[in-house]
């Protein structure tokens, strides 16, 4: 309801309910030292058609990412949603999509996880998908939880460009198990491996990989996987999972867990969520998977028929004997990607990779050669890339807002090195073609004066 009644009468009808005579006798547990004594420090009442224009102006302040183009991204990016994902979405049976406990009650919410892990695992080339995480962030940790489970060893190797907040969620999880987290430094836009060769030694559980990484740059999974061999398990992180579409599987590359967010695949970015994950292993790490599985089978007619399986989760089995406390699914969310990729197709999802690979590695181009921006790293780059501003960092930022675009992210504020003052992070999907990174340019290189 847009307007909830509270009349006197109301509340003495709680109170009574409740079993006391008045509202002071409802707080008498409270101690009397820690009661509000005066009133609260807020504004005074507004007439609803005030407070309704009040609410109004502050929503027009708001840089919203469907009225301004985003140009930055660092894990969360503007697709272009077809209609059909949005009207299909708005069918009532999908909004009550709770776990399917009952599965002769739940055979189409079954089938769309179903053929969604189907779509994950030949994404990622994984043997098996669990199809519903929080996000990108609480699923590398549960993989790095997978991996002490696993190798019963109780160190991490990370590198230093997997996402800033993926790393503050690596460490929040794994404080309570006294896990030894080395942080591996990186060189030319990429992780150093000389400096994993190092750091590996049999204490080691895992190394984690984002690739993408958290700067743009491609790194090499399958030189990283020989380097590592048996001394540790594979992870690989996408917070990028469009890259899937034209990058090669983590699976053929020799990762052991892989892990994604998967708001490219279908989802509004929301102020930030909420998003969905996926986590995939190998068939023999099946039974330390986290969450819970859909399977095929048939009926006792022979028909085709759906249902979870391997439900690890506290929820389901002893405590004690789970694998996570993951408590729900984000199945609404899981609903959107199917569409999404089912829409698209193989052919669909390739070609979309790859424009968005041509209109990044023509931005940057373009910027180069006005001469506002110098290099930073020479490394491949899937659609992000780093630029070193020239000019006046503000003045750039503001005019491209005026122009109608959200500028990149500036890189010193989650990298708060010297090296990275004036840097940008830049990000490009299919939502722009050359005519607007055409007019994106000639903003920047005209020291932020907004073009007509």
């Amino acid at each position: 309801m847009r307007y909830i009644p509270m009349t006197p009468q109301q509340k003495k009808g709680m109170l009574e309910a409740i079993g006391v005579d008045s509202f002071e006798a409802l707080i008498e547990s409270i101690p009397e030292a820690v009661r509000l004594k005066g009133a609260l420090k807020i504004p005074p009442a507004m007439a609803e058609s005030e407070l309704e224009e009040h609410l109004l102006s502050l929503a027009r302040k708001n840089r919203d990412g469907e009225t301004k183009k985003p140009l930055i991204g660092a894990g969360c990016y503007r697709h272009f949603i077809p209609a059909a994902v949005r009207a299909l979405l708005q069918r009532e049976e999908f909004w009550t999509c709770y776990t399917p406990y009952q599965p002769e009650l739940s055979q189409g919410t079954l089938q769309s996880i179903f053929e969604y892990q189907s779509y994950l695992s030949r994404l990622t080339g994984m043997e098996a998908v669990i199809p519903s995480i929080y996000d990108g962030a609480s699923a590398t940790a549960e993989a790095a939880l997978m991996a002490l489970r696993l190798t019963h060893k109780n160190r991490i190797l990370v590198a230093s460009l997997l996402h800033p907040h993926y790393r503050e969620t690596l460490k929040t999880y794994l404080a309570p198990h006294g896990t030894e987290i080395v942080f591996l430094p990186f060189s030319g836009g990429l992780t150093e491996q000389e400096a994993l060769e190092r750091a590996l030694d049999d204490r080691t559980a895992a190394v984690i990989i984002q690739n993408p990484n958290f700067l743009g740059g491609l790194e090499d999974l399958a030189k990283l996987s020989a380097l590592i061999g048996e001394q540790a398990l594979l992870i690989s992180v996408t917070t990028e999972s469009m890259s899937l579409g034209l990058l090669p599987a983590p699976g053929a590359c020799g990762v052991d867990i892989a892990v994604g967010n998967t708001q490219s695949f279908g989802m509004d970015l929301d102020f930030g969520g909420p998003h969905n994950a996926y986590l995939g292993s190998r068939k023999k790490y099946l039974r330390q998977l986290p969450g819970r599985i859909v399977g095929e089978t048939v009926d006792r007619e022979g028909k085709r028929a759906f249902v979870m399986t391997l439900r690890a989760r506290e929820q389901d089995i002893r405590r004690e004997k789970a694998t996570s406390n993951i408590c729900t699914n984000h199945n609404l969310n899981v609903t959107a990607a199917n569409i999404f990729l089912s829409l698209l197709g193989t052919e669909g999802l390739y070609e979309t990779a790859l424009l968005n690979t041509k209109l990044a590695h023509y931005l940057k181009g373009r910027l180069l050669s006005s001469g506002t921006f110098s290099e930073v790293y020479d490394c491949p780059f899937y659609n992000e890339f780093l630029l070193k501003v020239k000019g006046n960092p503000e003045r750039l930022r503001q005019g491209l807002l005026d122009a109608g675009f959200i500028p990149p992210l500036a890189l010193f504020e989650l990298y708060p090195e010297e090296a990275f003052r004036d840097v940008w992070l830049f990000a490009v999907t299919e939502i722009f073609n050359r005519k607007s990174l055409d007019r994106v340019v000639q903003i920047l290189s005209e020291g932020g004066t907004p073009c007509n």
